[in-house]
């Protein structure tokens, strides 16, 4: 890995399978680099000390607490090792959350609510987690035996089942997602606006004029909340978004300009740097 490539945010991690579940318990040193994957995530914080970071906000993660991670969010754990750090983790691909029923209900509306609402963390009521957890224990115990005839249909509908019912405790319970993150508000109120004009120029004056804020302040602040620059940001949230549009059947011609950059050999260069191969790749 060249040092241009250690500048951009890390692609973690990878998924073969449209869903997997795990449960790890370990005390052992763990440090993280921000990341990000292009699955989704769940984590079920049982124990520890842990501090999770996404997309400029710190979460300090409570017993029974809900991580939501959706594909392609930037985020990093920060754990303290000398006490048991305890979850289960559930991996879900983009076409396992894709499906919809005839009415046109997703499986990703909690995803979609978090990344509406830049609160990535669930907490639900106390009665609540029986019914929850008592779904997350059984598909993971049905994952052991997925072998068995016809186990892996039975595994497919454990997980459903488990997002159908987080989803509906989500929709049940607005409140339950935490907005007691700590973060900079300038850095998060960036952050946003990125994310909602990624097809128009961005940059850093244009941020520190749009929030009345020093450009080198916000400059130091983003870094120290994100782990990188704003330029770095906007260039990997840019390549993400024309990922998804050459994916959908866009030419990558015609996304190179959506996501906002001026010429095509700047964005293929840019993509190849960040996805690991050329646009023109993803469109056959």
């Amino acid at each position: 890995m060249n040092d241009r490539k250690l500048e951009q945010y890390e692609k973690a991690g990878y998924l073969t399978e449209p869903f997997r579940v795990f449960h790890l318990r370990d005390c052992k040193k763990q440090e993280f680099a921000f990341h990000y994957h292009e699955f989704y995530k769940i984590i079920y914080f049982v124990e520890g000390n842990v501090d999770y970071k996404i997309e400029g906000k710190t979460y300090h993660l409570k017993p029974h607490d809900f991580v939501l991670v959706g594909a392609n969010v930037i985020h990093k754990p920060e754990i303290d090792s000398s006490v048991p750090y305890n979850r289960y983790i559930i991996y879900l691909s983009e076409a396992f959350l894709a499906e919809e029923n005839e009415r046109g209900e997703s499986l990703k509306r909690c995803f979609e609510e978090a990344q509406q609402s830049q609160n990535r963390v669930v907490h639900f009521s106390a009665e609540s987690y029986e019914e929850i957890v008592g779904c997350l224990l059984r598909m993971t115990r049905i994952e052991k035996q997925s072998g068995e005839y016809l186990g892996d249909l039975l595994l497919k509908a454990a997980f459903l089942e488990f997002m159908v019912l987080f989803n509906r405790k989500c929709m049940e319970q607005p409140k339950a997602y935490l907005t007691t993150a700590v973060y900079h508000e300038k850095v998060v109120d960036a952050i946003t606006y990125i994310q909602e004009h990624l097809s128009e120029e961005i940059n850093v004056d244009i941020l520190a004029g749009q929030f009345y804020i020093s450009k080198y302040y916000l400059m130091r602040q983003f870094k120290e909340a994100t782990g990188y620059s704003i330029h770095q940001y906007i260039n990997e949230k840019r390549i993400q978004m024309a990922r998804r549009m050459i994916l959908s059947g866009m030419p990558a011609s015609v996304a190179c300009y959506e996501c906002g950059f001026h010429d095509y050999s700047t964005f293929a260069r840019r993509f190849k740097e960040i996805v690991g191969e050329a646009p023109s790749k993803l469109m056959f």
